[in-house]
């Protein structure tokens, strides 16, 4: 019996440490385990320049296509695709021999118009002479005025002919008409000119267009912020100025990375919205001194927007719910609650700019917001 008693009491000892080891255990991981400490932010207004920017077309501001102003075959081309050429510098020339003859002809024509004017002219100054002396009758006078009076216009018909035959000839040498780049057509030596179907395209680029669209959203976003408003014209700025004094200079990126070293202003943009595409059009035009835009170029156009009060949070504070932007505020009593907001993204990619959903004063948690949920206290 005592050795029974003896080894009970030993049991009981032994599952008594066991118990306060595991306790001494468990206390001593739950102290090791650190609290969660989420970081936040106080909202405040800030200073922020966003910058919009819109896939863009260039084009020179005076792009003509040329067209011969007469038909033939095209005898000389004398110039290369994609240079520069001046104003009244030879492009092409179209075969001129149909159009000396019918200088020579024109010419000739004339020369007999003259010679039966002046034969004319001697008769009715005879029977003029003939008249007063009452040798012939008034009608043989009004006879020989009529002739000459008609030999007359027959003169100047035979001049026009000739001036329209030695513009034709001048036709025949297509020049540049301003100073430009020029873009051929297709058209070489051996090839038919017409009058339908122009030969090149010759652009002045020491102005270039930008071409641009904006969207419904864009459009009314930018209406707002610069006080635009629908003239005679299109769009306008504040009590009828030129829109491009109502908006900011703009940039042009282009498609190497670079940002051009000249500054461009709005000079377009449409009042009526494209029901289709759900855009309006804009223009922006940018000085080219030095010929580095083209007619063609792909590029961006940069619109900056000063924010002079605006609520930025780390993009990390932002939980994405869909289409949706939501943050976590923190109330008075430590705990937090979801806040939808709506936000557009700062150029970089690290913020947002809070546009509706939070106030100045709001503490938001900036980092680890994925893990809370409505109500957990984080203090």
């Amino acid at each position: 019996m005592n050795k029974t008693f003896l080894l009970l009491c030993s049991a009981l000892v032994l599952a008594s440490c066991i118990m306060t080891s595991c306790k001494s255990g468990n206390k001593n991981k739950n102290a090791a385990m650190p609290q969660v400490k989420y970081e936040s932010k106080v909202l405040q207004p800030e200073s922020r320049v966003y910058n919009m920017s819109f896939p863009a077309t260039t084009c020179g501001t005076t792009e003509i296509k040329v067209y011969p102003q007469i038909e033939g075959l095209v005898t000389k081309k004398s110039f290369s695709s994609g240079t520069k050429v001046k104003k009244g510098q030879t492009l092409y020339v179209i075969d001129p021999t149909e159009y000396q003859l019918s200088v020579k002809s024109a010419a000739a024509n004339l020369g007999v118009a003259k010679a039966k004017m002046e034969t004319t002219k001697l008769q009715y100054e005879s029977n003029l002479k003939l008249f007063e002396k009452k040798i012939i009758s008034d009608y043989v006078l009004q006879t020989s005025l009529n002739e000459y009076n008609s030999a007359q216009a027959s003169v100047i018909q035979a001049e026009a002919q000739l001036n329209i035959a030695r513009t034709n000839l001048g036709y025949c040498t297509v020049t540049a008409p301003v100073t430009g780049y020029v873009d051929a057509n297709g058209f070489d030596v051996g090839d038919m000119a017409t009058r339908t179907q122009y030969l090149c395209t010759v652009s002045d680029n020491s102005l270039v267009d930008a071409d641009f669209s904006l969207t419904e959203s864009e459009l009314l976003r930018i209406v707002k912020e610069f006080g635009l408003r629908i003239g005679p014209k299109g769009m306008e700025g504040p009590k009828g100025t030129f829109i491009g004094n109502a908006m900011p200079k703009l940039k042009l990126k282009l498609k190497d990375g670079s940002t051009y070293d000249k500054e461009g202003v709005v000079t377009k943009i449409d009042a009526i919205v494209n029901p289709t595409t759900g855009t309006v059009l804009c223009e922006a035009e940018f000085e080219n001194p030095n010929g580095v835009l083209r007619s063609g170029l792909s590029a961006n156009v940069i619109l900056p927007i000063e924010l002079d009060s605006v609520l930025c949070v780390p993009q990390t504070a932002a939980v994405r719910l869909q289409d949706q932007m939501m943050f976590y505020r923190i109330k008075q009593d430590g705990t937090v609650e979801g806040i939808i907001c709506k936000v557009y993204p700062s150029n970089d990619g690290t913020e947002y700019y809070i546009t509706e959903g939070l106030n100045p004063g709001d503490e938001v948690i900036t980092n680890g917001a994925g893990k809370l949920s409505n109500g957990v206290k984080v203090r």
